[in-house]
């Protein structure tokens, strides 16, 4: 089976490479920067970035570079993740602060989740996140995701196959593709 790596009407949403560490760390750097926080180590970026690479290596799904117009807008996407000994998708958006307020995090999340749906519907999409990360939150709500409690100083979000079906085991329907600044269209 071909991997996905969509495209919308305007990202592009590539398999993450070694070749996307100068844009990974220019990323962390620029939210770090917004956060108040220290400058990522290289080294440590690129250990994470060669473990997302890694996936995709090893014929899973993984993390996407997103490209809008060509330029790096972020990185998303699902991969396997073992979660209370169940296999999962784990979602994850990270986007330019430049770019935010333009629902490019939300466009991610929902075709993340269509394309795990695609690869291996039986799993469940995960997102963990600490409980005042609102913005992460309201994305994973957006993409179909429902809050749970909070476990380990974690928000906890998940989509179950019986919330996507009505039913285990049955084919979940792709979530609405975004609109104009990236809400569900008719909202």
């Amino acid at each position: 089976m071909a991997l996905p790596e969509p495209t919308t009407a305007r990202l592009r949403m590539r398999r993450v490479s070694m070749d996307d560490l100068d844009a990974f760390v220019a990323l962390e750097t620029a939210l770090r920067a917004r956060e108040g926080g220290d400058t990522p180590d290289a080294a440590k970026s690129a250990r994470y970035l060669a473990d997302f690479a890694r996936v995709w290596e090893n014929g899973e799904l993984g993390y996407w570079t997103v490209l809008l117009q060509e330029r790096v807008a972020g990185f998303g996407g699902v991969q396997p993740k073992l979660w209370q000994g169940r296999r999962c998708w784990n979602l994850y958006y990270r986007v330019d602060p430049a770019l935010w307020g333009q629902g490019i995090a939300t466009e991610v999340a929902r075709e993340a989740v269509a394309a795990g749906t695609a690869v291996r519907p039986e799993w469940p999409v995960l997102v963990e996140t600490r409980p005042w990360n609102t913005a992460a939150i309201r994305v994973a709500e957006q993409a179909g995701l429902v809050r749970r409690d909070d476990q380990d100083g974690y928000a906890v979000l998940l989509l179950d196959v019986t919330e996507r079906t009505g039913s285990p085991g049955g084919t979940a329907p792709r979530p609405p593709r975004a609109g104009p600044g990236g809400a569900p269209p008719g909202s």
